[in-house]
Parts: C-alpha cells; sequence; structure tokens
C-alpha cells in the first residue's frame, strides 16, 4: 500500500532537514512545527464583581447596614456591560402597611455604577436602583463603547436578619449584586491550559 502524499511530504521535510547544515535546517523544522500548531482561538471573557449579603442582626432590635465599593477597569475592548441585581427583604409589604414609610429607612438596598471620574466631581451615576420591597431577579445590559477608565460599582444598604428556635418566624434581609465586563480574549493552545487565555489588550501588535 502506498503511503499518503501529506505523510511523504513530512518525512521527506525531515529527512532533508535531518542532512542540511545548522543554519539551513532551523528555519526548515520551524516553519514545519508552525504548520502543525492549532491557530489561536478569540473568546468572550467575562469579569464579574459584586456581592451576595445577607444579613444577620442578633439580638438587637435595630438594622444593620452593610456598604462596600468596588472597581471594574474598562478599556476599549470592552464589548458589554451587564448588572444583574435581586432582593428579598420577606414581608415588607405587610410592615409597610403597619408603619408605613418608616421601612424605607430601615430596610433598603441602594446600588450604583460610576463612569470613572462621575462621582468624584458630583455628577449622576451611569445606573442606579433603590428598592425597599422584594425585588425579583433582573438583569441590565448595556452594548458598548464604553468611556475607559475605572467604573465603581457600590451598594448601601440595611436589613435584618433574625434566626428563631421556630423555622417559620425565622427571616433574613438579603440581596445580590453582580456586575459583568464581557472582553475579548485570544487562546493559544499551545501556551494556555484549558479555560486560560490572553485580553486581546494586553496583545503587542
Amino acid at each position: 500500500m502506498s503511503k499518503p502524499p501529506k505523510a511523504m511530504g513530512i518525512v521527506g521535510i525531515l529527512l532533508i532537514s535531518m542532512f542540511s547544515t545548522g543554519c539551513l535546517a532551523l528555519p526548515v523544522q520551524r516553519e514545519l512545527m508552525e504548520s502543525w500548531r492549532d491557530p489561536p482561538v478569540l473568546l468572550d471573557k467575562p469579569i464579574q464583581a459584586g456581592w451576595s449579603h445577607s444579613f444577620d442582626t442578633g439580638a438587637t432590635l435595630d438594622s444593620v447596614i452593610f456598604q462596600a465599593e468596588t472597581e471594574l477597569v474598562f478599556d476599549e475592548t470592552v464589548a458589554k456591560l451587564e448588572i444583574t441585581f435581586r432582593a428579598q427583604l420577606p414581608w415588607s409589604d405587610q410592615i409597610e402597611e403597619i408603619i408605613g414609610n418608616d421601612t424605607n429607612e430601615v430596610r433598603y438596598v441602594e446600588a450604583r455604577m460610576w463612569e470613572p471620574g462621575t462621582k468624584s466631581s458630583g455628577g449622576d451615576p451611569f445606573w442606579e436602583l433603590r428598592v425597599t420591597k422584594d425585588y425579583p431577579l433582573d438583569r441590565f445590559q448595556w452594548p458598548g463603547p464604553f468611556e475607559e477608565g475605572n467604573w465603581i460599582l457600590e451598594v448601601e444598604a440595611r436589613g435584618y436578619g433574625i434566626t428563631t428556635p421556630v423555622d417559620q418566624a425565622s427571616f433574613h434581609d438579603q440581596f445580590d449584586l453582580l456586575a459583568t465586563i464581557t472582553m475579548p480574549c485570544v487562546r493559544f493552545p499551545q501556551t494556555h491550559d484549558q479555560g486560560e487565555c490572553t485580553f486581546l489588550s494586553e496583545l503587542e501588535y
């Protein structure tokens, strides 16, 4: 049976490189190895920041506060921004019927996203949301391009968390806030492990 043409070609190149001088052999071998490499793969990689918090007030009768902020670095390659939000404030409707709007000061979640320099200059946030009742899981999405720089995600919230011997009487206010930016990332199969890649903005052209 005759050998396939491709196999014969590879054997021929190897023989030539073996019997050639060093200067000639190296380029031939390098070209051969390059032809065997898998091409790079362009991926969309998410970068996330945020919090998932459940309140616990223990024996105190006062609600407790939670405040936090973090930064996400946007460059010219950011393709999408998504903010996911959910809040659970049990019995908020019933409590407001009894004590009115006072609950808006002791049980709430305020979330904001700021563009670079906007917060320090006293401007308006890019996105904001304040809730005082249960808020189902919601996703807010924006396509690029975006202003480059350090964006700020922040949250201020107050809530209760009470655990009693009777499960039905126990409750914990909680919220989830997550910001995700999507950036192009290049995976080189020869140098990256599975799941690893290099952001396009980090590559030198």
